[in-house]
């Protein structure tokens, strides 16, 4: 019998499998609710032109029948609902260009709801990829760290233990910078960062431009201008989110991310997606 070929899973770690899917939902996410708004934006644009286009013609035939003599029956109605119809066509006049700018204001908001997401995905895909090697291969574990002989009969086991400290270890990484982060698996891992193609630099702008929008509605601070030196922004200075710049964030985590994934898997679980690919064709 033809051996099974592996699965197209086995070329992923479940980190980065959990990731994509959260990619797909923030896509979905944001390709909707965008719309969703630009549409309803076009409609108050068109209500708005043919507003003001029907307003004047209105109130030329109200002032037509002012100027009668006398109203009958009939142009007393008609005068009241051509009122009715001004007073209509006033509220669109008055206030649909300050539901407008709302409306395109809230795609930026989307998009600025968006990147805070994407980081928040790309920190757990860190988080998460760097428990899955440590729990697999706790040998990595291995540094100067004590534990007191308190805390080892607490946890109990050898699985528990490790379980501890690599949880302990994740949790030091989320307080790390991105550069410490590049070094970090690097020295940890022996798995070089730079060669992705995505540049440390371009990582610390994305999570500086999320940073600032997070805890500074937006508005560039010395922090921001500490961590992006080629910035040629101002303090004070808005950061606009636009789609482009989303779009090529989203890219740029996507590709950082497939080259981590693809060392992983490579140097620690290659070897268990062979035994389990033979062994799967050897119960076939």
């Amino acid at each position: 019998m033809a051996k099974k070929k592996p699965s197209p899973s086995r070329l992923h770690t479940e980190s980065y499998r959990t990731l994509e899917h959260n990619l797909y939902k923030l896509a979905y996410f944001l390709g909707t609710t965008e719309q969703w708004y630009g549409k309803q934006a076009r409609i108050l644009a068109k209500q708005l032109r043919l507003a003001k286009k029907e307003l004047p013609v209105v109130e030329i035939e109200m002032d037509r029948l002012v100027k009668r003599s006398k109203l009958s029956q009939a142009d007393e109605k008609r005068f009241a609902e051509l009122a009715e119809r001004v007073d209509d066509l006033t509220d669109v006049d008055i206030f649909f260009p300050t539901e407008l700018k709302l409306f395109r204001q809230f795609s930026e908001l989307i998009r600025v709801l968006g990147l805070s997401y994407l980081v928040t995905i790309f920190e757990g895909y860190l988080v998460d990829i760097v428990r899955e090697i440590l729990l697999a291969h706790p040998d990595v574990l291995k540094s100067g760290r004590q534990l007191t002989a308190e805390t080892v009969l607490d946890l109990g086991g050898q699985k528990q233990i490790v379980s501890y400290l690599a949880e302990r270890e994740v949790e030091e990484l989320l307080y790390r910078g991105f550069p410490d982060v590049v070094n970090y698996f690097d020295k940890k891992f022996n798995i070089n960062v730079n060669a992705s193609g995505v540049s440390a630099g371009e990582m610390v702008e994305i999570l500086a431009t999320r940073n600032i929008h997070v805890h500074n509605r937006g508005m560039v601070n010395r922090r921001y201008l500490e961590s992006v030196r080629d910035s040629r922004l101002k303090v004070g200075a808005y950061k606009s989110i636009t789609r482009e710049y989303l779009k090529d964030s989203i890219n740029s985590i996507r590709t950082l991310v497939q080259f981590i994934d693809t060392e992983v898997q490579r140097k620690y679980f290659a070897n268990q997606d062979t035994k389990k690919t033979n062994s799967i064709s050897a119960s076939s």
